[in-house]
C-alpha cells in the first residue's frame, strides 16, 4: 500500500487536524487517495469501496433520509479533486520532520527520502528511523555478524557466546594444500597432514610415503600413521645429517649451505625440519625459476613439500642470479609499458572527447532550464489574459455537445474563462459537467461556479455575499431561458480562497439532458450558458 498503513485506505500526513475535512475520506478519516465520487456527491478513497459495497458513511453522519448503497460500479473517479490534492501542500507524517510540500513530492519524500521515516532492519526486524539504521547495523543489531577472536569464524552477535562455549575450536589457520581450517597446534597440523588432508591421496594410486599402490587411501592413512611418521622423520634426519656435513642438498640446482649451519646440532635440526614440514606458511612465490620445487599449494606429494621447506631452510640464492632476474623483469616491464602507450593515448583522447561532450550537455541543460522558465512566464501571462468578462456577466459558448458527451476517453468536464465582478473585484469561473455530477450523473447537466484566488482579494470584503445567477439560454425562444440563483450563506465555499481555485457551489441537477434539444437549449450541437454576479452584496 506504499505509505498507507494496514486497514487505512487513505494517506497519512502530518498535522491532520489542520487539513480540511472535504479532503479527508469519511471512512478512514485520512487524506483521500485516488478520490472517487458517489452518486450522493460525497467523496471517498478508491479502496474505501469494497466489492461487497457499503452505505454512505457521510450521508449517515448528516442524517440524510435517503442513504445510498455504494458499490465500485456506482462511484466514478474525481479528477477535479485529484488535481486539487496534487496542488495542495501537506506536512510530512514522520515526526519531527518539518517538510511541507506538494502531495506528489510528499509521497516520494515519505517513502524514500525522509530521514525520520520508520523502516525495518532486515536482520532483526526492528523498526527504527532511517537516520539511525547505519549505527544500528554496525553496533546495535543483535543479528549483526561478528568475528570470533579465537577461530576467526563469522557468527551472529547474539550467538557468539554459544559459539564460544560449544562450537569454537580455538585459534585456527588454513591448510595451504586444501584450504581447510584447522587448530593452530602442532598435533592438529600433524594429524591433518597425515590423516585428513586429501591433497596427494587417491584410491588406486601409490602411497606418497613409499607403500606402493593402495585400494582405499583413507583407511590406509589411518592405519599406517606411525609408519608414515617414522619414514618422514628418517628422511628429515638424513637430510639434516647431510646439511651438517656441508654436503649439497638434492640435485635440482640448489646451492650449498652457509657455514653457520654446521653449528646446529643434529637433534635440533631434525626437530626444526619436521616443524617446517608441517608449517603451512603462506608462501606466495613460485621458486621454480631458481631451481626449487613448486610452491606446496601446487605440489600434491608430501615428500615434495618436505623437500621444499628443507631447501628453503638450508639454501641460498646467489646474488648474481638475483641481478640477472631483476634485469629480465626490468626489460619485460619496459616492453609492457611501450605496448601500453598507444592504449593510454587512445584513452586520453576518449577522455577529452567525453569532457567536451559533457560541457555541451551542461550548456544545453542550462538553455533548456531557461526556456522552461520562459514557458512558465508565458503560461502565467496567458492565464491572466484569458478573462471572459470584467463586468460581472459571462456568456459562455459550449460547442460539440454530443461529441463530448458520447466520448468514453475522458470525463466531459469543462471550465469557463475567468469572470471578474469588476476591474478590481472578485475573480470567479464556472464549471459544467455535461454528463452530470452527483445526483445528476447520467441524467442532467450539472452547473457550478467557484471563487478563485484573485489579485485584489486583500482589498475586498469577505465572505463573498453577491448573488450568482446561472442561465441556460434558450436559442429558440429568448423568453424561455432557464435561470437559477445561488444566494451565499457564509459557508466555506464563499470564504476568501487560500488556493488558486476555490470550492464549487451550484446545481447537480441543473437541467435534464433529454430537455436540451426539444426545448431549444441545444441548437447546432451548441449550448450557451450565462453566469451573472450581482453588483452589490445582498446583506
Amino acid at each position: 500500500r506504499g505509505m498507507g498503513d494496514r486497514g487505512i485506505c487513505g494517506l497519512k500526513v502530518g498535522k491532520l487536524k489542520q487539513v480540511q475535512n472535504r479532503l479527508k475520506c469519511p471512512k478512514c478519516k485520512h487524506l483521500m487517495r485516488s478520490p472517487v465520487q458517489a452518486v450522493c456527491g460525497h467523496r471517498y478513497c478508491a479502496d474505501a469501496i469494497t466489492d461487497e459495497g457499503m452505505d454512505c458513511i457521510a450521508c449517515k453522519e448528516e442524517d440524510e433520509d435517503d442513504v445510498p448503497h455504494l458499490t465500485r460500479s456506482s462511484v466514478n473517479p474525481d479528477p477535479a479533486m485529484s488535481r486539487e490534492l496534487n496542488k495542495t501542500k501537506f506536512n510530512c507524517r514522520w515526526q519531527p520532520c518539518p517538510e511541507k510540500m506538494l502531495l506528489p513530492d510528499l509521497i516520494k519524500h515519505m517513502e524514500s527520502d525522509c530521514q525520520h521515516r520508520e523502516i525495518h532492519c532486515d536482520q532483526c526486524n526492528t523498526q527504527l528511523p532511517a537516520s539511525a539504521m547505519d549505527k544500528h547495523l554496525k553496533s546495535q543489531c543483535p543479528k549483526r555478524r561478528v568475528v570470533c577472536e579465537s577461530c576467526k569464524e563469522s557468527v551472529p552477535n547474539d550467538q557468539i557466546e554459544e559459539h564460544k562455549n560449544r562450537e569454537c575450536i580455538g585459534s585456527t589457520q588454513l591448510c595451504i594444500s586444501c584450504s581447510a581450517r584447522i587448530r593452530d597446534t602442532d598435533e592438529a597440523r600433524r594429524k591433518h597432514a597425515l590423516t585428513d588432508c586429501p591433497v596427494g591421496w587417491s584410491d588406486g594410486q601409490p602411497c606418497p610415503f613409499g607403500c606402493g599402490p593402495v585400494s582405499n587411501a583413507k583407511e590406509h592413512r589411518q592405519e599406517y600413521v606411525a609408519l608414515h611418521t617414522d619414514r618422514l622423520l628418517a628422511k628429515a634426519k638424513s637430510r639434516a645429517v647431510q646439511c651438517s656435513e656441508g654436503q649439497e642438498v638434492g640435485d635440482s640446482g640448489a646451492v650449498g649451505l652457509e657455514p653457520s649451519a654446521s653449528s646446529v646440532s643434529t637433534s635440533q635440526m631434525e626437530m626444526k625440519i619436521v616443524e617446517d614440514v608441517f608449517d603451512k606458511a603462506e608462501l606466495v612465490y613460485n621458486l621454480e625459476k631458481f631451481g626449487y620445487p613448486e610452491h606446496p599449494k601446487q605440489t600434491s606429494d608430501p615428500r615434495g613439500q618436505a623437500e621444499f621447506f628443507e631447501r628453503m631452510r638450508f639454501s641460498r640464492i646467489a646474488p648474481d642470479e638475483l641481478d640477472k632476474q631483476r634485469d629480465v623483469m626490468s626489460k619485460k616491464l619496459a616492453v609492457t609499458y611501450r605496448a601500453m602507450e598507444p592504449f593510454m593515448a587512445q584513452m586520453q583522447r576518449q577522455y577529452e572527447e567525453l569532457s567536451a561532450g559533457d560541457a555541451v550537455y551542461k550548456e544545453l541543460l542550462c538553455a533548456m532550464s531557461l526556456k522552461e522558465v520562459r514557458i512558465c512566464d508565458l503560461d502565467r501571462n496567458i492565464s491572466l489574459q484569458e478573462v471572459g468578462s470584467s463586468d460581472g456577466t459571462l456568456i459562455w459558448k459550449i460547442p460539440f455537445f454530443k461529441e463530448r458527451t458520447t466520448s468514453t476517453d475522458y470525463e466531459p468536464v469543462l471550465y469557463s474563462p475567468l469572470l471578474f465582478t469588476d476591474k478590481f473585484g472578485y475573480k470567479l469561473s464556472a464549471v459544467v459537467y455535461l454528463n452530470g455530477q452527483g445526483r445528476g450523473r447520467g441524467s442532467h447537466i450539472s452547473l457550478f461556479a467557484r471563487i478563485n484566488k484573485g489579485p485584489y482579494d486583500a482589498a475586498l470584503t469577505w465572505p463573498f455575499k453577491n448573488k450568482v445567477s446561472f442561465t441556460l439560454m434558450n436559442q429558440s425562444s429568448p423568453s424561455d431561458h432557464l435561470t437559477r440563483h445561488i444566494v451565499p450563506d457564509g459557508s466555506s465555499q464563499f470564504q476568501r480562497p487560500t488556493q488558486p481555485t476555490g470550492q464549487l457551489f451550484g446545481f447537480e441537477q441543473f437541467c435534464p439532458k433529454d430537455d436540451l434539444e426539444p426545448k431549444g437549449f441545444l441548437k447546432d450541437d451548441t449550448l450557451f450558458v450565462k453566469v451573472q454576479v450581482a453588483k452589490s452584496a445582498l446583506f
